[in-house]
């Protein structure tokens, strides 16, 4: 991610979703000799990567990555959920990418988008041209993301999520829900653990997490069986 992209290039490399370099992630770079007059880099004095939560929400909307993970029975035997991720508040720039693990993710098809003059899937990416002010997408996808741990006991990981621009990192904004439906699990522990500005909502039938923050945001989910240990 240390390398600056071809002229023009804006991108988001989504790790989620596998050490996402699905990257849950969303990792934004851009070459700062681009004339280029759609982008609008952040104004904000940037940290370095240190994790910081945000528990004011900042005074601009800043881009937010949401990701609902669907798993089903099958999930627990081969580690494959379903994808459904959206992106609202996307910086505006002439050209970008969103960048996935080839070998955990598969069946990348673009769902719905706005404010965007053209999308389309190459390989393991979805590739964006002319993003407009108040752009949005969606994208559906399977992804390799569980682990069995052990008998009855999974570990669900997602990130690194960041907003980088060159060397600083910006707020954004993510929310991850997990839905298992009718499946006999629940929730463990959870990495950060809940505290201000992450908050972490469970219900018998899934988890969503919900955050604003700068710099570097690593999550896991260690799910069992029934009420677990």
């Amino acid at each position: 991610m240390a390398t600056i992209p071809a002229r023009g290039l804006h991108r988001m490399a989504l790790a989620s979703v596998t050490a996402l370099s699905l990257s849950l992630a969303t990792a934004a770079e851009t070459d700062p000799f681009d004339d280029d007059s759609l982008w609008d880099p952040p104004r904000s004095e940037s940290n370095q990567g240190t994790l910081n939560f945000l528990t004011d929400p900042p005074e601009n909307r800043v881009h937010h990555h949401h990701n609902q993970i669907t798993l089903a029975a099958s999930s627990l035997d081969n580690g494959w959920v379903m994808l459904r991720q959206c992106h609202s508040d996307i910086d505006s720039v002439r050209r970008a990418q969103i960048l996935y693990n080839g070998d955990t993710t598969r069946d990348i098809e673009i769902e719905s988008q706005s404010n965007i003059e053209e999308t389309w899937v190459e390989g393991a990416s979805v590739q964006l041209r002319e993003v407009r002010p108040d752009a949005e997408l969606c994208v559906n996808a399977r992804s390799r993301i569980l682990q069995v741990l052990g008998e009855g006991e999974y570990l669900l990981e997602n990130g690194p999520f960041m907003r980088r621009f060159l060397d600083g990192y910006f707020p954004m904004r993510v929310t991850v829900a997990v839905s298992w439906g009718d499946l006999d699990l629940s929730l463990a522990a959870i990495e950060p653990e809940a505290q201000p500005g992450f908050e972490v909502m469970e219900s018998p039938h899934g988890v969503i997490v919900e955050t604003t923050f700068e710099g570097r945001l690593q999550t896991e989910l260690r799910l069992v069986n029934g009420e677990g240990p």
